[in-house]
C-alpha cells in the first residue's frame, strides 16, 4: 500500500509539473478506443456499450458510440464499435473502431485501437494505450491512464502524435457505488502549449450486477485555451 502511495503520487507530480500553463480543445484522442472510458477488460464474457455524449459549445449534437467486446481468452479482449453523432451534422456515422487488449498482470493492461472513417476522404487514426489500478487498502484505489494516438484522425496540423494522461482517484462503497475525480491532461507534439488542455472530470459508477454498471461523468476545464466548458458523458456498460 505504502509502495502504491509513493507511486502515484512521483507520477502525479511528474503529470503536474510537465504542464504548461495554457491549452487545447477537446482531443480527440480521449475517445479514440472502443472503451468508451479507460479501464482494464471488463468483467463479463462479453459486453455491450453505449454512451450518450453532449458538449456545451455544441448543444445541438449528441454523440452516441455504440461498441462490444469480447474475452478471446482470460488475457485477451477484442472489441469493435461504432461512433456516431446524431442532430446538427452531416455525417450520423464518423468511425468504426476495431481494438484489442492485453492483461499481463491482473491490475495493469495495455491496448490498441484502430479508427477507420465511415467518408473515405477522412484521415484513419491510430492509438496504443495503457491504465494500471492503484490499490491503496479499504475503499480508496485509483486508475492511471496514458495514451498516444497517431495519424489524420487523432492529430492536427501534421503533427506526429497526439497524448493524454488522466489520473483517477476513486472511494468505492459497499452497495456497488464508486465516486471518482478524473485530473486528465492531453496535447500533441505540435504546438504542444498551443494544443495543452487540463480538464477535471468527477463521476460516478454504479454497479448494476453481473458485469453491467452505469457511468456518469462531467468534464470540465481548469487550464488551457482550448479546455473543457462542460462535457457531459453516460456509458451503459451490459455484461453478458
Amino acid at each position: 500500500m505504502h509502495r502504491n502511495m509513493k507511486v502515484t503520487l512521483a507520477a502525479l507530480s511528474a503529470f503536474l509539473c510537465a504542464a504548461p500553463p495554457s491549452g487545447q480543445a477537446f482531443n480527440p484522442i480521449h475517445e479514440s478506443s472502443y472503451n468508451l472510458e479507460p479501464r482494464g477488460m471488463f468483467a463479463a464474457g462479453a459486453t455491450l456499450s453505449a454512451a450518450g455524449i453532449i458538449d456545451s459549445r455544441s448543444t445541438d449534437v449528441f454523440l452516441i458510440p455504440v461498441a462490444v467486446a469480447v474475452k478471446a481468452s482470460p488475457q485477451v479482449e477484442l472489441g469493435a464499435g461504432v461512433k456516431t453523432a446524431w442532430g446538427n451534422v452531416d455525417d450520423h456515422v464518423s468511425y468504426l473502431v476495431f481494438g484489442v487488449k492485453f492483461l499481463p498482470r491482473s491490475q495493469t493492461s495495455f491496448q490498441a485501437d484502430l479508427l477507420v472513417p465511415a467518408d473515405i476522404k477522412s484521415g484513419k487514426g491510430f492509438s496504443l494505450a495503457s491504465h494500471h489500478r492503484f490499490g491503496y487498502g479499504g475503499p480508496l484505489s485509483a486508475r492511471l491512464a496514458a495514451r498516444v494516438g497517431f495519424m489524420d484522425a487523432l492529430v492536427a496540423d501534421d503533427a506526429l502524435m497526439a497524448f493524454e494522461t488522466g489520473f483517477y482517484p476513486t472511494l468505492s462503497f459497499g452497495s456497488g457505488l464508486s465516486l471518482e475525480l478524473g485530473l486528465i491532461g492531453s496535447s500533441q507534439s505540435k504546438d504542444f502549449e498551443g494544443n495543452l488542455a487540463m480538464d477535471l472530470q468527477p463521476g460516478v459508477m454504479v454497479g448494476l450486477g453481473r458485469g453491467s454498471n452505469l457511468e456518469a461523468c462531467v468534464a470540465i476545464g481548469l487550464a488551457g485555451d482550448h479546455k473543457e466548458e462542460m462535457r457531459v458523458k453516460v456509458v451503459v456498460n451490459k455484461g453478458f
